[in-house]
């Protein structure tokens, strides 16, 4: 008995979960008989069912909606809205008393009399207003025929059955290694083959086995969309399309909420109710399109309708009311950063509060379940016409194809769907820059922000005598960002295992694999990277940059390349980038001020700041290292933005101070620092040479002259080089600094200038010229008159 009801109690929930969008679809055609005896059918069925196996409850419920249905049938009776909804009732009722009796719990039976009695009753349903529902799309079978022979199974056999073949797989591996370390044996090459081929197979089969139809993720659709249209007083045309794809049943489970709040969203902010729809000039009746396909390994899902859009306007007021942005911020973003707030937790469009959204909770869990089953969310907003939601999830989860990559002296594997493109850094499409502190790598004019793995890692980077690979990775916020890594060492189908909870609790981690050498390996995450290295996540509008920069080609502007930053006092300016030397992050307590002028003490000599700043609130100075080939200055800045292309000749031409004029860059006015007044405003002391000259020291083995006296050269700017060259080798400019003990050697240098230095502070006599070898004043005095 227990077999059969278990039997009854499978069947009858699998049938429940097809039906349910048969009664909305035949509701919305009466006359569909086919779909009218399929839910006859399986009223029938239950209460045959219900005799033997002792389930007066069932038997009950069912034999009134079969009696309700037996009339319809008969033509006695029509399909008002009123009985399809008891009719779903019914079938809520039988499906809540299925799962209380699979897990043995008990239910209250005193709605089933309301339920039954709502069959009875004619007419419209009472104290609701029923809008005729519009037809929705649902695949239909073809005639009778014959299924295939089928068999159940519990799944955690089929999940032992997956496990086994992931360890053939790993063993199969192994094996391949092993063979590769021996001499070559032509017979034993075409078993192995042979056997490959078998275990390649026999993992597909039983993947399979794992697959089920996205059918499954669309059977509830159709009522939930009835049920919330007919409470929100909205007509809706669904239309589901790609029901036969097929993926994994751990995926399926995992989609199944985020694709829900989505369905919810569309119907309750997107699509307008039939007055606010015929006022816009559009049908009464919206769309609401449901679309899965197969690209590659991944599945991809398209939620569309032809609503209102997302009103980023209103979006932006909620997040700067609610403290996550200032005005200043909102106004400098780009449409697509609007857009991202919908992401953000407790905003929300909603005008109000009801039981179905408004509260802000609801897409950003949507966002972080899709990434965190390594897939990606992208929206696709057409204000006033609809929006479409497009979501990309992985086939499956547990045997994908992965790269093994070699960073920090270790191996990690990566999925080969987060990897774009690989390139060598001598590549030269490939230039690598550093602005502010960060890594930008321009790849065929398109810029990536770029992070290498040992430092996300925490990691030593290990000296190597090749060049370094770099990886453009595919996050799940749909930026790529380039990677760079060590070496990429091979490519191959990884078994994915889950890691230990400590592991996976960093965050960069998406389980553990076993490649062909058999030594476990973590398997990256591209999300968790990209959230690590705190890459930006918001797609800049490239397409419109670049139809900008043709554009200024077109009409004869000149271009330079220039840095976007913004100024401590908060305004956001442009310098050209050639003037810059680099950006660096500068301790504050190295600035200070001498003689009114602001300085800075960078590699043991003062540098002049060029905008007079010398205190800071931060501990931390980003600054502009800027040289006009003689000249070198300083300048400290809050924050660099990127790189940009602005007009030789600014835009509006306005020469005042340290400004030359304005630019319009991407919308935005921004003033252009004028490099020649910011230098000619430079003290004239501040000129600093790069090399004043050779300075040969003699006792090149002399910890003194090593430790001390060679540093204090190279800070000074001269060039030191210790021990004495051939004569040949000799400048007429290079002077030799010697002790007593080697002035012997030096004098024998012909053509040489040389200073000698002694260790006590006094001289030995009248004609003693040598200088103490401490007094620094002298010594620099003595080399600058010796080439004099």
């Amino acid at each position: 008995m227990d077999e059969l009801l278990q039997e009854f109690i499978s069947e009858t929930q699998e049938t429940l979960e097809a039906l349910a969008g048969e009664v909305v679809a035949w509701e919305a055609d009466p006359s569909d008989r086919d779909r009218l005896d399929a839910i006859f059918r399986f009223f029938h069925t239950v209460k045959g069912s219900c005799g033997f196996l002792n389930l007066p409850r069932f038997e009950r419920l069912s034999h009134a909606a079969e009696d309700v249905l037996s009339e319809i049938r008969a033509g006695n009776r029509r399909p008002d809205p009123a009985t399809v909804s008891a009719v779903l009732g019914i079938m809520d009722r039988i499906g809540e008393l299925t799962e209380a009796v699979a897990i043995g719990a008990a239910l209250p039976s005193e709605n089933d009399d309301f339920l039954i009695g709502a069959l009875s009753a004619r007419g419209e349903e009472p104290e609701q207003v029923v809008v005729e529902a519009a037809p929705v799309a649902v695949a239909r079978c073809g005639g009778a025929q014959s299924g295939p022979r089928t068999i159940r199974l519990p799944l955690s056999l089929i999940d032992q059955l997956m496990n086994g073949v992931s360890d053939m797989v790993l063993a199969r591996n192994e094996l391949s290694r092993k063979l590769r370390e021996r001499s070559a044996d032509p017979e034993l090459d075409n078993v192995f083959e042979r056997l490959s081929t078998c275990v390649a197979d026999m993992r597909d089969v039983i993947s399979k086995t794992r697959m089920q139809r996205v059918d499954r993720l669309f059977a509830a659709i159709p009522r939930m969309v009835r049920d919330l249209g007919r409470e929100l007083g909205k007509r809706i045309d669904l239309s589901l399309e790609g029901g036969d794809v097929e993926m994994d049943r751990e995926m399926v489970e995992m989609v199944v909420d985020p694709l829900t709040h989505i369905v919810r969203n569309s119907i309750d902010h997107g699509i307008e109710t039939p007055d606010k729809r015929r006022a816009a000039g559009k049908p009464e009746t919206g769309r609401l399109r449901l679309e899965a396909r197969q690209s590659g390994n991944q599945i991809v899902i398209a939620i569309a309708d032809d609503g209102a859009g997302i009103d980023t306007a209103r979006l932006v007021d909620k997040a700067i009311a609610a403290g996550r942005l200032t005005p200043d911020a909102a106004a400098r973003m780009s449409e697509q950063d609007r857009l991202d707030l919908i992401f953000h937790a407790g905003l929300s469009t909603a005008a109000k509060v009801t039981a179905i959204s408004g509260r802000g909770v609801g897409m950003d869990v949507v966002r972080a379940n899709v990434e965190r089953i390594g897939g990606v969310i992208a929206l696709d907003n057409q204000p006033g016409q609809g929006l479409c939601i497009t979501l990309r999830v992985p086939l499956t989860l547990t045997i994908i194809p992965g790269l093994i990559v070699r960073a920090g002296g270790q191996h990690f594997a990566i999925p080969r769907a987060a990897v774009v493109e690989i390139l060598h850094d001598n590549n030269e499409t490939l230039q690598v820059s550093e602005v502010g502190g960060a890594k930008i790598a321009t790849i065929r004019a398109v810029r990536h922000s770029m992070v290498d793995l040992e430092d996300v890692l925490g990691m030593e980077k290990p000296a190597q005598q090749g060049p370094r690979a770099i990886m453009v990775v595919r996050s799940a916020t749909g930026v790529p960002f380039a990677m760079g890594v060590s070496a990429v060492d091979n490519h191959e189908e990884l078994v994915i295992r889950p890691a230990s909870p400590l592991v996976m609790a960093t965050g960069v981690y998406a389980g553990m694999t076993l490649p062909d050498n058999g030594k476990p390996m973590l398997l990256l995450d591209a999300a968790g990277l990209a959230n690590a290295a705190r890459l930006p996540n918001i797609i800049d509008d490239r397409a419109a940059r670049q139809q900008e920069e043709q554009a200024d080609a077109q009409t004869g502007v000149e271009m330079v390349a220039a840095l976007r930053f913004e100024e401590l006092s908060g305004e956001r300016r442009l310098l050209k980038l050639s003037l810059i030397e680099r950006v660096e992050d500068i301790d504050a307590g190295l600035f200070g001020r001498s003689g009114g002028r602001a300085f800075v003490r960078l590699d043991g000599r003062l540098v002049p700041v060029a905008n007079g700043l010398s205190q800071f609130d931060r501990d931390k100075v980003s600054a502009l290292r800027l040289r006009d080939d003689r000249r070198e200055a300083c300048y400290p800045v809050a924050a660099v933005l990127d790189i940009v292309q602005m007009p030789a000749v600014p835009d509006m031409v306005a020469m005042h101070g340290m400004l030359s004029g304005v630019a319009v860059i991407e919308g935005e006015h921004l003033e252009v620092i004028n490099p020649f007044a910011l230098f000619a405003a430079l003290p004239e002391e501040a000129m600093v040479e790069r090399v004043r000259g050779r300075c040969l020291l003699a006792d090149s083995n002399d910890g003194w002259t090593r430790e001390i006296l060679a540093p204090l050269l190279r800070q000074a700017g001269h060039e030191v080089l210790l021990g004495l060259p051939g004569d040949a080798l000799v400048d007429p400019e290079d002077v030799v600094l010697c002790t007593e003990a080697d002035a012997a050697q030096a004098a024998e240098i012909m053509g040489c200038r040389v200073v000698h230095l002694r260790a006590s502070p006094r001289p030995t006599g009248p004609q003693d010229g040598s200088i103490y070898r401490y007094d620094q004043d002298a010594l620099m005095a003595a080399i600058a008159g010796r080439r004099g």
